[in-house]
């Protein structure tokens, strides 16, 4: 095989061999492991080039350290191991096969590596080794409960928690999704989950949740089943176990989630009991505990039974998935308040679609979607939605959509125009708290800035694209201050473009009557995505003071590719203030 040629035009070859010269020097007595014993040593380690035997580096002088290194050397770090592979759960950071983890990968390190990283990463290790005699590192285990539970019987996927589980023992319900398993607060919860993120699951069957009050150490997991009797006992849900046993159907493992307090969190971890009909007993021909029989409802009976089995039952990764803890870990704590909203989107083409998609990614607690139009393949290019929904209206397609993605959020979803829907159940806009046009029809929207000047509707944020998306508009409408007819003239056109539309060159057309259209990519709508959506974010949070416009204007290139002039008041604006950025102001003055 070739030598690689590294950046600094050593080749991976030479400096490894220049390392071991170095561990030599420091080290006396340093050896390099051959190619087998490295096989043999770390046999799931991909990559591993070379390692050596390293006495003397610890406070121990009998203490050896194995030290590695893969393909990529000197542009990776080395890693320190164990002389021998550990349980796992020994002490924090270090794993079954005695590989330390004392750099993160994300870890920041001078290059070209060599010995003095060698020599770091070796006092980081006395230093670890020495908290984990001493336990002062323990909350490490509490931090990255899912590392060391996964090392003991690891399943494949994961418990989906669609629910936040309560902070008491509990009954839950479980079904197999995929390679995963969804547990939610009933039976017909998790079916409900199912239909709206159109989702095949299996059966529901009963499911446990031991919720302690204290975290939970790698010392105290429960293994097995007759572990988990006894845990449960310890912990005082015997009844509870003794419930969801008696439940029990059999005809799929039991689920147990459990969950500890950890730096003002939940942790959670999943945990799979065989069937006893299913278990095979070393010795025994046939699966099944002998004497077990499914049709006896007696608790006592079928924990006895259950607990005849001695292999350790599968440890799960237990992730959260409801609305509440997603929306808190995409936009953070500070987004709490989003969650109580309701926003009306009206128009849900392609900035519509898109900015009702990213608002409930930002957390927004309901969305009422309103457009009268079908999406159809010309749409595609640039809708959020894509060709599995071509023929369905666009409001109810988008709300299938938002459902896949958040299956717990609350969204309606109305084929006809906003008018039409007004005129049903005004209450709808009376009552949200914040309605967003995004049909960029001036009359429509002079209507609606009108009803909102007049406190019918709750306050609207306003989103257009000028030609060719060069240039974007967002304005709040505050029922106390001006609004958007404030800013345009009496066929709603603004009062200041960006654009000079005297010039503009005219828009393309479908061979059909008045079929003209934008020739933007999804690309160059994104600015205005962005824009509309701050502003309606902002204006829920309480950020914006008053009635605001908001214009974002593209690079001086987009205009000019485009054959686009731009006004007098806006030249000046921008040969002062510059293209590419956001201009924002309060509606203190009327345009003349």
């Amino acid at each position: 095989m070739a030598a690689v040629n590294m950046p600094d035009g050593r080749s991976n070859a030479e400096a490894v061999g220049e390392l071991y010269a170095q561990l030599q020097v420091r080290w006396p007595g340093a050896a390099q492991l051959d190619a087998s014993e490295l096989k043999r040593r770390f046999p799931s380690r991909k990559g591993l080039v070379a390692a050596w035997r390293v006495p003397g580096a610890m406070p121990d002088p009998q203490e050896v350290l194995l030290v590695s290194v893969d393909g990529q050397f000197p542009w990776t770090l080395p890693r320190i191991a164990l002389a021998e592979p550990t349980n796992g759960i020994s002490y924090p950071h270090v794993e079954a096969d005695g590989q330390i983890c004392v750099a993160p990968t994300s870890a920041v390190y001078e290059i070209p590596v060599g010995i003095r990283h060698v020599e770091a990463l070796i006092g980081d290790t006395a230093a670890l080794l020495a908290q984990g005699s001493a336990g002062t590192n323990d909350d490490d285990f509490f931090a990255e409960a899912h590392s060391y539970w996964g090392l003991i019987a690891p399943a494949a996927g994961s418990f989906l928690l669609i629910h936040r589980p309560p902070t008491r023992h509990a009954l839950l319900a479980a079904a197999d999704c995929g390679a995963h398993v969804v547990v939610g607060e009933s039976k017909p919860a998790v079916e409900a989950w199912a239909q709206r993120a159109q989702q095949r699951i299996g059966p529901p069957e009963q499911a446990l949740l031991l919720a302690l009050d204290a975290p939970l150490h790698p010392r105290d997991y429960p293994l097995t089943p007759r572990n988990l009797v006894v845990f449960a006992e310890r912990v005082g849900a015997s009844q509870v176990l003794q419930a969801a046993v008696k439940k029990w159907t059999f005809k799929a493992p039991l689920r147990v989630v459990i969950s500890f307090p950890h730096s003002g969190q939940r942790v959670y971890l999943g945990g799979e009991i065989q069937s006893p009909s299913t278990v095979r007993l070393p010795g025994s021909r046939e699966p099944g505990i002998r004497g077990f029989r499914p049709k006896p409802r007696t608790a006592t009976a079928r924990l006895v039974a259950m607990s005849q089995n001695p292999s350790r039952f599968r440890h799960w990764r237990a992730v959260p998935i409801y609305r509440s803890f997603l929306r808190e870990r995409t936009a953070g704590g500070g987004a709490a308040p989003l969650e109580r909203c309701h926003v009306v989107v009206i128009g849900c083409g392609a900035l519509g679609g898109q900015l009702a998609v990213q608002l409930a990614q930002a957390g927004i607690g309901r969305l009422t979607l309103l457009d009268n139009d079908v999406l159809d393949w010309r749409n595609v290019g640039r809708h959020v939605l894509d060709g599995a929904s071509v023929g369905k209206n666009k409001a109810l397609a988008l709300k299938e959509a938002i459902l896949r993605r958040f299956p717990d959020s609350e969204v309606d979803a109305f084929a006809r125009s906003w008018e039409e829907h007004f005129a049903l159940a005004p209450e709808v806009f009376d009552q949200a708290d914040l309605i967003i046009s995004a049909t960029a029809e001036p009359a429509s929207n002079l209507h609606l800035d009108q009803l909102s000047k007049s406190c019918e509707v709750a306050p609207v944020v306003f989103g257009w694209m000028e030609p060719f998306a060069v240039s974007a508009h967002a304005v709040f409408r505050h029922p106390a201050g001006p609004g958007l007819a404030d800013l345009v003239d009496e066929c709603g056109l603004l009062l200041e473009p960006i654009v000079d539309r005297e010039t503009a060159p005219a828009l393309p057309r479908e061979p059909s009557c008045g079929a003209f259209f934008q020739p933007y990519s999804s690309l160059s709508a994104l600015a205005c995505v962005g824009l509309v959506g701050e502003m309606a974010v902002d204006s829920l949070l309480g950020r914006v003071p008053g009635s605001t416009t908001r214009t974002w204007v593209g690079p001086a290139s987009a205009f000019h590719d485009n054959g686009l002039s731009i006004t007098p008041v806006w030249h000046e604006r921008l040969n002062r203030q510059g293209f590419s950025r956001i201009y924002d102001r309060l509606i203190l003055e009327v345009p003349t």
